[in-house]
């Protein structure tokens, strides 16, 4: 049957988050490990909001009128950044998936810039395919999961000030991205503060913003996520998890889930002591050169970053 490919639209979100389940769960199920507990639909959200902000670049490959893989990428200044490459066991292994990369890809990075993507360390012929492409391993994630029992009391924040964020507060943000992430993402931090269940905290200290730290990351690690979360610090990385988790755990939350990059070694060291484990196989975080600071920041999730 032949493969056809077309933009996707707000209608489509849904349907590529099914698409995203079933490949993970057959990586699953094919590396001796259980399929997903949970389901994906979290994450159709996250690819609505590709399909308005970056709609040139969702595609989806369609056999007989139906989607059977997904491809979407998004574009923040010099960033272009890969967020969902899936595509249904039996469509795999026929060029889908390199074609979806391509298109979804195409005329990136500009000059001087940088392409990027997330993938887990588990997937072999995914991280060829990405490598062969010019986008190379840069550093481990850890998804890290845990109860909240140890992290319950607030810290002491010291000379830091903290508040919630507000739709005011993106201009800061903005300010805070060029310096960890090196991108513009106004637009995606609109929208994690409007969405429904986000929502963070930004802080402070002599009045400037020098951290935040948002509660639902972008849907595709589920609904206890603490992501994204960025300080101008390295070492502000520890007092401000610690006030969030103690915050999520006051709103009655019994677990949480962060994905962190290996060299952010402050937010390791808490979790790891705090009794947090290894949420399944490492992840990757993957880009055609250096860029970023990841030793302060946690990342989204998957799909934004």
């Amino acid at each position: 049957m032949d493969v056809t490919f077309r933009l996707g639209t707000d209608e489509d979100a849904l349907s590529a988050s099914r698409i995203i389940d079933a490949a993970l769960n057959d990586l699953n199920v094919r590396q001796g490990r259980p399929p997903l507990s949970g389901s994906h639909d979290e994450a159709a959200p996250a690819l609505r909001h590709l399909t308005r902000t970056d709609g040139d670049r969702f595609w989806l490959a369609c056999a007989a009128g139906t989607p059977v893989a997904v491809g979407a990428a998004f574009v923040r200044g010099p960033l272009s950044f890969l967020g969902a490459l899936f595509v249904l066991p039996e469509w795999q292994g026929k060029g889908v998936g390199r074609a979806l990369l391509e298109k979804a890809l195409e005329g990136q990075p500009p000059p001087g810039g940088v392409t990027a993507l997330t993938s887990s360390a588990a997937n072999p012929l995914s991280n060829g395919l990405y490598s062969r492409h010019g986008i190379y391993a840069l550093c481990p994630l850890l998804t890290l999961e845990g109860r909240l029992d140890q992290l319950t009391t607030r810290p002491h924040l010291g000379t830091l000030e903290v508040e919630p964020l507000r739709p005011t507060h993106i201009a800061e943000l903005t300010e805070i991205d060029a310096v960890v992430t090196g991108t513009d993402r106004s637009v995606d931090h609109r929208w994690l503060i409007e969405e429904p269940g986000h929502g963070g905290w930004v802080f402070r200290r002599g009045g400037r913003a020098v951290g935040y730290a948002y509660v639902g990351g972008d849907g595709t690690e589920g609904e206890d996520v603490l992501g994204p979360v960025a300080t101008l610090r390295p070492q502000d990385q520890s007092v401000v998890l610690r006030y969030c988790l103690a915050e999520l755990a006051a709103r009655g939350r019994k677990e949480a889930v962060l994905m962190v990059p290996g060299v952010n070694l402050e937010a390791q060291r808490l979790l790891w002591q705090a009794g947090f484990a290894l949420d399944g196989p490492a992840g990757l975080l993957c880009a055609s050169r250096p860029f970023g600071r990841f030793d302060r920041y946690v990342l989204a999730g998957d799909c934004l970053m």
